[in-house]
């Protein structure tokens, strides 16, 4: 583009040079000339206006040149405060939010099943690491403190019995029985030498019918036996012994609720609880199992956690892509959380654009502009030759019809 516009002034400058020498004294020769004139005048006054915005022209220390290498930490600060005064306001952002339709298309993207699967399994993988990162060891005693400081007359039962009630609604027992079949089966595995006389005895202490058929065989089966039902509790998640745990925190969960005898034994043994010294231990080995079964869960991508998770996803997505009520209380919730970060954060922007600017040197930054701009600039020079080669034309015309003295 420098090279055209350099053309264009090189071309009138060789209509002026051939029209005063190799021409005499005519009507076209003054036109020629007056145009071409007026055609370098403005090449040349462009070229000096767009070169003074980058640098000196020819190096000469000629006031108000050289804009941008002197001033731009100073156009940075403008340049950030324009963007966040005018684009970056929370104006802006929400009726942004509003014709983008966010929440609508994110809701169709995730009501997509294999979307859902994909984020779903990123989801729990990235759980999966925290958790597995994740040390509790010394929550036990502020979690106790804080139980011990909100007991007094309230009653936790009603409590536990809604979570209880949710978490098995959601499978969130499933984690912890994997976990606790696991731990069982390979402990009857490890300690089947020990265990062995303990069940006999026990077999043989019922009565002497179950005396008289109990052997090492039928009790080395039975444990060989139970080992495998616990792996095919693990396997399955529709074992009948997952179903009747689940039928059984369901009920447990209604009594938590309802039942003013399962309220008082629950209040008196959480009391008990917190204040046994032995609690902490509990509670530490209890967290810790829990978020090991957790973890456990969250790091299989194709586990059951992992697809309610997706399950979970899709139907959130189908809900903001279609139940309008629901559609509107998320696009509200995510404008006022736009209109929030912009005016708690929409400074930052202005340092930002502030502090990478001064740390280009002069001449890379000046440098960037125009790489960036100057291609438009340029324009700014074929446009000046143009418009002076006309407007020299058009006073010389003048001068031509004005009567003379």
């Amino acid at each position: 583009m420098k090279l055209t516009a350099v053309g264009f002034l090189a071309v009138a400058a060789a209509v002026f040079v051939a029209s005063t020498v190799a021409l005499g004294p005519s009507s076209l020769r003054g036109y020629l000339v007056a145009g071409s004139e007026a055609a370098m005048v403005g090449g040349l006054a462009d070229w000096f206006a767009v070169t003074a915005l980058f640098r000196r022209p020819l190096g000469l220390p000629i006031p108000h040149t050289a804009l941008v290498p002197r001033k731009k930490d100073e156009l940075a600060t403008k340049l950030g405060e324009f963007v966040t005064g005018y684009f970056l306001t929370p104006e802006v952002l929400e009726a942004q939010v509003a014709e983008s339709r966010v929440v609508e298309r994110v809701g169709v993207w995730l009501a997509d099943p294999d979307h859902a699967t994909r984020l779903a399994g990123g989801v729990a993988s990235a759980l999966a690491s925290v958790l597995g990162s994740f040390d509790a060891t010394g929550l036990e005693e502020p979690l106790l403190d804080l139980a011990r400081r909100h007991r007094g007359p309230r009653s936790w039962a009603p409590a536990l019995g809604r979570i209880l009630a949710r978490a098995v609604d959601g499978g969130a027992q499933r984690p912890l029985v994997d976990l606790l079949a696991a731990r069982c089966r390979e402990y009857l595995a490890a300690h089947e030498a020990a265990l062995h006389p303990v069940v006999k005895r026990f077999l043989e202490e019922r009565n002497w019918l179950t005396a008289l058929m109990t052997t090492d065989r039928l009790v080395s089966r039975l444990l060989r036996d139970a080992r495998s039902e616990l792996a095919r509790i693990e396997e399955q998640p529709d074992h009948p012994a997952r179903l009747a745990l689940e039928d059984l925190l369901r009920r447990l969960a209604f009594d938590l609720r309802h039942d003013p005898d399962a309220v008082a034994r629950v209040d008196g043994l959480f009391a008990r609880l917190l204040d046994d010294p032995q609690s902490s231990g509990l509670v530490r080995r209890v967290l810790g199992d829990a978020l090991d079964g957790l973890r456990r869960s969250l790091d299989d991508p194709g586990g059951p956690l992992a697809h309610r998770v997706a399950v979970a996803i899709a139907e959130q997505g189908r809900r903001a892509a279609t139940d309008t009520r629901f559609h509107d209380e998320l696009e509200g919730g995510l404008r006022r959380a736009v209109a929030w970060a912009v005016g708690r954060y929409g400074g930052e922007v202005t340092v930002l654009i502030r502090r990478q600017v001064e740390a280009w040197p002069a001449e890379a930054a000046s440098r960037r502009i125009e790489l960036a701009v100057g291609r438009d600039l340029q324009y700014i020079r074929l446009n000046g030759t143009v418009v002076g080669a006309l407007a020299g034309l058009a006073i010389h015309a003048v001068g031509v019809a004005l009567p003379r003295a």
